[in-house]
């Protein structure tokens, strides 16, 4: 077995494992990632794909503003994140302005909502004292105005609304991309990265580092010694650690999230709504092209297959709070276009059965692990902070064996842009390690994503990808229906045949 020697080992190729392996990378350690499937397909394709701002770490305080005051542990770290959340937000927007749409969301007073007027402007004070240049554009409309805005129509108890406030969000139109963007430019400045490389055994070495054994999906094994492992494995760390340990603590709890897209009325195109139902969970409209999705149902989940499906009562319950605001836009189960779900990576804390809301690194030599450093709570809109946190870690351990390397957070462009051509797909393959046609047309491309879910577009671009690929034409076939047959399972289009239909 051939055996590779790094400074570190990355086990993880969501947003978090590539935060860290560019990180790593530009800061001058010799470093190897490794993810068992595609990049950013697992948990990181299945976001709420917005750049927070941070008011949902207020609104997850109880109803009331005194109680969340009371508790001066947990208001220091709601303050923390939203102080992180507008950092970031600022940073990624500065210089990355062509993966996120900018958005306007709507704020709605009333006592459905469980959101009352100076308990959002307070809010909205303290995240404007850490605004980076990417303000919020805050507007505050009196009641008559709120009763007015189009993206409050059709809404429960209208004419009690006593104001509303408007701001802006920033959404990824394409947070997969953002993955690729972040492994690829630091593939530029020396991290090898392994897509389908699954990591079966993690075990000391001799000279009392780490030795990685991975296995390809052609069928060959490698093992990957280095000095340093970081797991961010997202919702899998508790997983890749029992690979070494037995003693060692349980970190993740995970938390699914299930979403519905739905048409809603031309008026309410682009605007987002943002509200708190009467059991205190967020619950967010929210724009996606001229669509919406709702959600998210929140539930307890074990990071299995089944937590990136949409249950049938999952999709009932949005549609019960939706019709619930919304009881003049009404809502049956076959309004719903597509729905996707997945399982949200989260700390693990005693008495919370879907974690905590907390971000942190955790450096597991006290546990007997030198040097193995584990990362929970992970998010796509804090990767960058992820990154720096977890190679500043790493340096209170180990010294660089490079030099460092310039960090580049700007987008990488894609030849002929997001339309499914031979120079796209021909770069996607050869360029960007696409080995499948979710890989090319959900993860390269963003046609995955469209409202046909990438059906529409299926049949071409495996006519592409088959020779670069080296399929026969019966396996071009078989990759063609996989490809419908996993999107009618994991999105439950209502309508797939209207757009492509298996040979």
């Amino acid at each position: 077995m051939t055996v590779s020697v790094y400074d570190v080992v990355v086990i993880g190729g969501g947003i978090i494992g590539a935060g860290a392996g560019q990180h790593l990378a530009a800061a001058g350690y010799k470093t190897a990632l490794l993810e068992r499937g595609d990049y950013g397909a697992a948990t990181s394709s299945r976001t709420s794909r917005l750049q927070h701002c941070g008011l949902t770490y207020f609104s997850a305080a109880n109803h009331s503003m005194w109680s969340f005051i009371g508790r001066p542990g947990y208001a220091l770290e709601c303050l923390e994140l939203a102080r992180r959340a507008m950092r970031e937000r600022g940073d990624f927007v500065k210089t990355s302005p062509q993966r996120v749409r900018k958005l306007e969301f709507v704020v709605p007073f009333n006592a459905r909502s469980a959101i009352s007027g100076p308990r959002a402007r307070l809010a909205f004070g303290i995240l404007s004292l850490f605004d980076k240049g990417v303000p919020l554009d805050l507007k505050v409309m009196s009641a008559s105005q709120a009763r007015q805005h189009p993206g409050l129509q059709g809404m429960a108890d209208l004419d009690e609304v006593r104001g509303a406030l408007a701001f802006t969000e920033y959404q990824y139109v394409w947070p997969e991309r953002i993955v690729m963007d972040t492994v690829m430019k630091a593939r530029d400045i020396g991290l090898e990265a392994f897509n389908y490389a699954e990591v079966v055994a993690v075990r000391r070495s001799e000279s009392q580092g780490w030795q990685v054994d991975a296995r390809f999906a052609d069928g060959t094994s490698r093992t990957f010694e280095a000095k340093a492992i970081v797991n961010a494995a997202g919702a899998w760390v508790d997983d890749i650690t029992g690979l070494c340990s037995n003693a060692a603590p349980r970190l993740n709890s995970g938390a699914k999230g299930t979403n519905a897209v739905v048409q809603l009325p031309a008026s309410m195109r682009g605007i987002g709504m943002e509200t708190i139902t009467p059991e205190g969970a967020p619950f967010y409209l929210i724009p996606w092209g001229d669509l919406h999705y709702a959600g998210p149902w929140d539930t307890p989940s074990d990071a299995d297959h089944a937590g990136y499906r949409a249950g049938e009562p999952e999709v009932e319950g949005i549609l019960k709070i939706m019709n619930q605001v919304y009881p003049g836009l009404p809502l049956r189960r076959d309004d719903v276009l597509y729905t996707w779900a997945g399982v949200r990576p989260r700390t693990a804390r005693e008495g919370e059965p879907m974690g905590s809301m907390e971000v942190m690194e955790h450096d597991l030599t006290d546990q007997g692990m030198t040097n193995f450093f584990v990362f929970t709570g992970g998010l796509l809109m804090t990767h960058r902070d992820a990154g720096r946190r977890l190679t500043s870690a790493v340096a209170r351990r180990l010294q660089p064996s490079g030099p460092k390397q310039r960090l580049d957070y700007s987008a990488r462009l894609v030849p002929e842009g997001n339309r499914a051509t031979e120079a796209s797909v021909r770069y996607a393959v050869e360029k960007e390690q696409a080995r499948s046609l979710e890989d090319i047309l959900r993860r390269r491309l963003s046609l995955g994503w469209d409202e046909d879910l990438g059906l529409a577009h299926v049949e071409a671009v495996s006519v592409i990808a088959a020779p670069l690929l080296g399929w026969s034409e019966d396996e071009r076939r078989i990759n063609v229906a996989a490809y419908i047959q996993a999107t009618i399972s994991d999105f439950n289009p209502r309508d797939p045949s209207r757009w492509s239909r298996p040979e």
